[in-house]
């Protein structure tokens, strides 16, 4: 049997950052994939939910397919700066990649972890 090369597609997987808010709780969530390419974009939602002062800060990951060090780092440095500011910063990493990187780091300690 004989094949046809049939081309490959350049498949787009979509990313996306939702801005959720309510009663001084700000919520970030993220979908689709966290890397090296969508990394900018997650940092700078973070850092302008950020400028909005919120008592809480979540960040749900619960729908992110891909989770690697840009994520991570991107968690990690959101810690920091919520500990310095004096804010809650809660992570929802869900039961995907984001908590098998976060475990396999082993700073699950260390975060404010919720389900």
């Amino acid at each position: 049997m004989t094949g046809t090369a049939v081309p490959a597609r350049n498949v787009v997987l979509s990313f996306k950052v939702e801005r959720q808010q309510s009663n001084g709780k700000l919520r970030i969530v993220i979908r689709g994939e966290l890397d090296m390419e969508t990394g900018p974009r997650a940092e700078e939602e973070l850092r302008r939910a950020e400028e909005d002062k919120p008592q809480v800060l979540v960040l749900d990951l619960r729908e992110v397919s891909f989770f690697d060090s840009t994520g991570l780092q991107l968690v990690l440095d959101a810690d920091v700066r919520a500990r310095e500011e004096g804010r809650t910063f809660i992570v929802i990493p869900g039961d995907g990649e984001p908590r098998r990187v976060l475990e396999l780091a082993e700073v699950t300690d260390r975060l404010n972890l919720e389900e």
